[in-house]
C-alpha cells in the first residue's frame, strides 16, 4: 500500500476557496440576509433568522457551495401556517431574483443570487428533542460543526466531500441516495480526517458486521445512515480500497468508469412523458416504479441483473433494465406444497391442472409441476407492458404515464434514443459501466 500522504497534499490545493471567492459569497449573503430581515420583519411569529449551509460551516467546495437561510419559527404555529409564512419571507426576500418553490417535508424558496444558489428555509425554533420539522435540527448542525472542527478539519472534510464526488457517492436526495454534507462533517469529526474515514470504509466488513451506522451527534436517536442506499455504501467501500492501495489525484478531480458497450443492445428501456413533479415526488415514485417493474418481469421467469430510474428531471423519464437473457425454455418447474397438506395440494393441482405437462412428489415432500410457460419471449412481454401495466405496482403518476404514452425501446430504437437524449444516455450508461473500484476505471 503506498503512502497517500503527497496525493492528498496536492489535493488539498484543489479543493480550498480563494480568498477572492470567499468575499464575493460574503457579499452574497450579507445581501441576502438583508432582504430576508427585512421581509421577516414585523412577525411575531419568527424568532430569528440564521445562515445556514456549507459556506456557513466553512466547509464548502470551489465553485459548489450552498447557502441556506434558515427561518425561525415559533413552535406554537400550526403546520400550514408555518409553511405560509415561510414561503411569504422567501417570496419577498426573492423579489427581482429568479427565485422558485422547492420541496421537501415542507416547501421552501430556492433563489439565484449572482450565479449561486441560496434557499430559503423555514424551520421551528425549538429545543433540541422537540422537533416539529425536518430542518428543525439545521441550525444545530451549524452550531456543531462550526464549534467541534478546526479549519485543518474542515479541509479534511473538503477533501472528502470532492473524492465522494468524484466516485459518485455524494448527494443526500432522493435520486442520490447518497451521503449528505452533514454526514462528511460527521465523518471527519469521528474519525479524525479524510485518510482515516477511508480506512473507515475500506475495512467496513471487519468491524459492527459490514454494517454502516452513522448517528447523528446532535440526535442520538437520528441514524444519518438510513438515508444512504447500502449501494452507496458498498461503492464508497470499494474506491476507499482502491485509493488506498493505489493513490491517483484523478480520485479528486474525474474518473471514467469502464463502459461496456457491447451491453448496450441487451438494453430494454421503458420511456415515458409525464407531468412536472418536484423532485422528491419524482424520484420517490421512478424508484419504486422502477422496482415493481423489475419483479413484475422477474414473476415471470426473467433475472434482471441491473435496473436503473432515469429522467430529465423535469417532463420526461426512463426505467432501464438489463436481463440476463431473453428467452426462456417452454417449460417451467413450480413448486407447491407438502404432500401432507390435502387441502392445498388440491388447490395448487386443480389450479395449475391445464397447464401441467408432469406432476410428481420429490424427495423434499412437497408437490413439484412442470408446466407450459406463459410468455417465453421478454420482447413479447415487455411489448404488453403499456397494457399491463395496472397489473405491475407502479406509482399512480408513473402508472399513468406509461398507460398514456410509454415505449419500450430495445436495439436500434435505443440507440437512436439516445442520439437524441442526452438525459437516457447518461442514464443507460450508468448501467452498463463498471463500478469504480472493481479495477476497470480509466
Amino acid at each position: 500500500m503506498k503512502d497517500p500522504r503527497g496525493v492528498v497534499a496536492k489535493a488539498q490545493k484543489l479543493v480550498t476557496p480563494t480568498e477572492r471567492e470567499r468575499r464575493v459569497l460574503e457579499s452574497t449573503t450579507a445581501k441576502l440576509l438583508a432582504r430576508v430581515e427585512a421581509a421577516a420583519a414585523g412577525s411575531e411569529e419568527i424568532r430569528g433568522i440564521l445562515v445556514g449551509g456549507s459556506f456557513a460551516k466553512g466547509t464548502w467546495l470551489p465553485r459548489d457551495v450552498d447557502i441556506d437561510i434558515f427561518v425561525k419559527i415559533a413552535p406554537t404555529v400550526d403546520e400550514e401556517e408555518f409553511e405560509s409564512i415561510g414561503l411569504g419571507v422567501g417570496r419577498r426576500a426573492a423579489r427581482g431574483l429568479p427565485h422558485g418553490k422547492k420541496y421537501a417535508q415542507h416547501p421552501y424558496t430556492e433563489a439565484i443570487v449572482g450565479g449561486v444558489k441560496v434557499n430559503i428555509v423555514p424551520c421551528y425554533d425549538v429545543k433540541p428533542g422537540q422537533w416539529k420539522s425536518a430542518a428543525d435540527r439545521s441550525p444545530y448542525h451549524v452550531e456543531f460543526v462550526t464549534k467541534s472542527l478546526s479549519a485543518s478539519k474542515k479541509g479534511q472534510v473538503r477533501l472528502l466531500k470532492r473524492f465522494m464526488k468524484v466516485v459518485g457517492v455524494y448527494g443526500a436526495e432522493i435520486e442520490k441516495e447518497g451521503f449528505s454534507g452533514y454526514a462528511t462533517e460527521v465523518l471527519v469529526y469521528l474519525h479524525g480526517g479524510f485518510i482515516e474515514t477511508l480506512r473507515h470504509f475500506a475495512t467496513l466488513n471487519s468491524h459492527d458486521g459490514g454494517q454502516f451506522l452513522l448517528s447523528d451527534p446532535i440526535d442520538q436517536n437520528r441514524q444519518l445512515s438510513r438515508a444512504i442506499s447500502r449501494g452507496n455504501v458498498a461503492r464508497m467501500t470499494l474506491a476507499s480500497r482502491a485509493f488506498l492501495d493505489r493513490p491517483d489525484s484523478r480520485f479528486f478531480t474525474h474518473i471514467d468508469p469502464l463502459v461496456r458497450g457491447q451491453m448496450r443492445d441487451r438494453l430494454y428501456a421503458v420511456v415515458f412523458d409525464h407531468p412536472k413533479l418536484s423532485e422528491d415526488t419524482l424520484w420517490g415514485e421512478l424508484k419504486r416504479s422502477a422496482r415493481q417493474i423489475e419483479k413484475y418481469v422477474e414473476g415471470y421467469g426473467f433475472t434482471i441483473s441491473r435496473s436503473a430510474a432515469c429522467s430529465n428531471s423535469v417532463d420526461r423519464s426512463a426505467i432501464v433494465l438489463l436481463p440476463e437473457t431473453e428467452r426462456l425454455s417452454d417449460l417451467e418447474e413450480r413448486v407447491g406444497p407438502g404432500a401432507e397438506l390435502a387441502a392445498e395440494v388440491s388447490r395448487f393441482v386443480a389450479k395449475n391442472r391445464k397447464k401441467a405437462e408432469l406432476v410428481w412428489v420429490a424427495d423434499d415432500g412437497r408437490i413439484h409441476m412442470m408446466q407450459k410457460r406463459e410468455t417465453k419471449d421478454l420482447p413479447d412481454l415487455m411489448s404488453d407492458l403499456r397494457g399491463r401495466i395496472s397489473e405491475v405496482g407502479a406509482s399512480r403518476e408513473v402508472a399513468g404515464a406509461i398507460r398514456r404514452n410509454g415505449t419500450v425501446l430495445h436495439g436500434g430504437k435505443l440507440r437512436e434514443a439516445l442520439r437524441r437524449e442526452a438525459w437516457l444516455s447518461k442514464g443507460v450508461e450508468q448501467v452498463i459501466s463498471d463500478t469504480i473500484g472493481t479495477d476497470t476505471a480509466r
